[in-house]
């Protein structure tokens, strides 16, 4: 499979974001309560089609998202993706917003393993972690659910303090 390659689950299909998808997008990350889960300030239209524009190639890239739509509907739940892939040390950090309306209806752990093991398989890091919000109680109980415990920081942050978690590859079973 290629990482451009669009995919399914029970309830979701994953593609690349198009520009077609502006509208969706910028209203995710504009959202000043949905920032707030994301440690990052709203963003403008031109930086909502800027973020399309950075996840439009993934292939050979340190980063990659998944806009997620519903099957039956097509509407935007929201994205995953990952970011900050170090080859190196064989880790890379992940990452997910699902839109506000969607909470709480285990999209989430219906997309978590499909994301863990393209990372497992796919980019061959022995160590997935997550940064989150403190106060994103069912974001930390999501990952939890697949094994990720917290640690120390895989990475500084400048934002305000976050919550990294890690999932190491012998602790994976799918």
């Amino acid at each position: 499979m290629k990482l451009s390659e669009a995919f399914k689950t029970e309830r979701l299909h994953f593609r690349l974001l198009k520009v077609e998808d502006i509208e969706v997008v910028y209203r995710q990350f504009s959202d000043p309560e949905m920032c707030k889960l994301f440690s990052e300030p709203p963003c403008s239209y031109e930086e909502a089609l800027e973020i399309i524009e950075h996840y439009a190639n993934p292939e050979g890239k340190g980063h990659h998202r998944y806009g997620m739509f519903d099957i039956e509907t097509d509407a935007f739940i929201g994205t995953c993706g990952y970011h900050y892939w170090d080859r190196e040390l064989k880790q890379v950090e992940i990452g997910y917003d699902i839109w506000k309306e969607y909470w709480r209806q285990g999209y989430m752990s219906e997309a978590l393993p499909v994301l863990i093991k393209l990372c497992f398989e796919h980019l061959n890091v022995d160590c997935i972690y997550i940064l989150t919000h403190p106060h994103n109680a069912a974001s930390i109980a999501s990952v939890h659910k697949f094994g990720f415990e917290v640690c120390e920081p895989c990475r500084s942050v400048d934002e305000e303090s976050q919550v990294c978690m890690s999932l190491m590859r012998g602790k994976w079973s799918d």
